[in-house]
């Protein structure tokens, strides 16, 4: 029975027998000044999407009228949704107006736009596979 079950413990135990980590490389167009920063957040649970604080990770870079490139690696292949914000007057929080709608730029994965209830984790999800998933975020004012 021991000698049976070895080769499937060496299988999994042999670093080529695991799969390959996935990672999710993230490009941020469309910011209309380089003033503040933009925090870029990665969920996978549909529970916390969009609430950056719950995200699974979240990075902050400097804002840029050029093109920005995040990467979350190290993932399990799953499904996932990003989301982005331009934070252009660096008080550290999307800014909205008083019925709750933002007033600086954003994006969500999908293209999708919150118009009048909270985005859903199912619209803006995408599928990662082992390996590298491209996704562009457009952010909108």
């Amino acid at each position: 029975m021991l000698r049976a079950l070895l080769p499937l413990v060496f299988l999994l135990l042999w670093p080529g027998a695991r799969a390959e980590a996935a990672r999710v490389v993230v490009v941020i167009d469309g910011l209309r000044s380089a003033a503040g920063d933009v925090y870029v957040a990665l969920y996978s649970k549909p529970d916390q999407f969009p609430d950056g604080d719950y995200s699974d990770r979240h990075v902050k870079v400097k804002a840029s009228t050029a093109p920005i490139s995040v990467v979350f690696d190290e993932l399990q292949p799953g499904l996932y949704a990003v989301g982005a914000y331009h934070d252009e007057n660096g008080n550290g929080r999307l800014d909205t107006n008083f019925i709750g709608y933002p007033v600086e730029g954003y994006a969500l994965s999908n293209d999708i736009r919150a118009v009048i209830s909270r985005p859903s984790f199912a619209d803006a999800a995408f599928a990662v596979p082992d390996g590298d998933k491209h996704v562009t975020l457009h952010i909108k004012y």
